[in-house]
């Protein structure tokens, strides 16, 4: 760190994480405490755990990429559940006009989504992961991020989890977003979304062309998925239906299998489904001593079986 001051104005990526080396984060901050000093910066990887820093310290660098021309970010925080201030924080960064692609990997139980319809985003490329984010919640970012073109995002409901959000569906006309053209959605095991409520959404990305699905066991209806691609979303060449035997009883599988195995989806070379088999594992992906691992759920666990449809061979 002692020869960082004599190159901080040629510096364009930095990669702060207590990952291996735990307590880094502090020292850095301490040192640099705010990312205004790094002139030339366009790239940040921050990786950082709640409970081994001061709030405020992280707070003053994330508020400091507002005096920056950074384009890429990539947050990934530990043990921020009772962190609300984080959310505030985070609709903020929305707010930085040369951000394009921004990645979030945390647990936060309370973000007010409804923010953003008061933000212009010129993000591009966005993922969201481990977060409190509502189906309802996909209509503020298409307010506000009129340029994306790639979106991941993890359907959580972290407050009432058997909510009926029938309810919630938008009453006005959603925002058409006529730049997507990748989208990738993962529902919890015992989300309330149907596939009408699907089609209210692929109505308006006019331009979708690959999408991929983690779903629970009301969205494996090979006919319903027919007539929502072909109605909805014209334009798709790629199309990924995802789950796993925690969600689909094995004694089902075969059925799922074979209603996928029509002339329509064996003509469709890029359309499939995936259903996989995997070791379990008990460790939280969240943890200081997890940092190197990107594990959100029972999707990225070691897979040690693998079942695909159609069978086109």
């Amino acid at each position: 760190m002692g020869l960082l001051p004599a190159y901080i104005d040629k510096v364009e990526e930095l990669f702060i994480s207590e990952q291996d080396t735990p307590g880094q984060v502090y020292p850095f901050l301490s040192f640099f405490p705010s990312f205004e000093l790094f002139k030339q910066l366009r790239t940040l990887y921050f990786q950082f755990n709640d409970e081994a820093i001061d709030w405020p310290i992280v707070e003053r660098a994330l508020n400091s990429l507002s005096k920056t021309h950074i384009d890429t970010l990539s947050i990934k925080a530990m043990n921020t559940d009772n962190r609300s201030p984080l959310g505030n924080v985070i609709i903020n960064l929305f707010r930085l006009k040369t951000l394009k692609r921004f990645s979030l990997m945390s647990k936060i139980d309370s973000i007010n989504w409804s923010d953003l319809t008061k933000i212009s985003s010129n993000i591009e490329h966005l993922t969201i992961s481990g977060v409190h984010f509502r189906f309802q919640d996909l209509q503020y970012i298409f307010q506000c991020a009129h340029h994306l073109k790639y979106l991941d995002v993890d359907l959580i409901n972290m407050i009432y989890i058997d909510y009926d959000e029938t309810e919630t569906i938008p009453k006005k006309n959603i925002r058409p977003i006529s730049t997507l053209r990748t989208l990738v959605l993962y529902f919890q095991q015992n989300s309330p979304i149907t596939m009408n409520m699907l089609r209210q959404y692929f109505n308006c990305m006019p331009v979708l062309n690959r999408l991929e699905i983690k779903a629970h066991t009301e969205l494996l209806d090979a006919n319903a998925w027919k007539m929502l691609l072909e109605t909805s979303l014209p334009l798709l060449t790629h199309f990924t239906l995802r789950t796993t035997t925690f969600r689909l009883e094995e004694v089902d599988l075969q059925n799922v299998l074979a209603s996928f195995q029509s002339s329509y989806w064996i003509s469709k070379k890029n359309f499939n489904i995936i259903i996989t088999k995997h070791e379990y594992s008990d460790f939280n992906g969240f943890g200081i001593d997890k940092m190197k691992y990107n594990v959100r759920y029972e999707f990225d666990w070691p897979v040690i079986q693998c079942w695909i449809a159609p069978d086109r061979t």
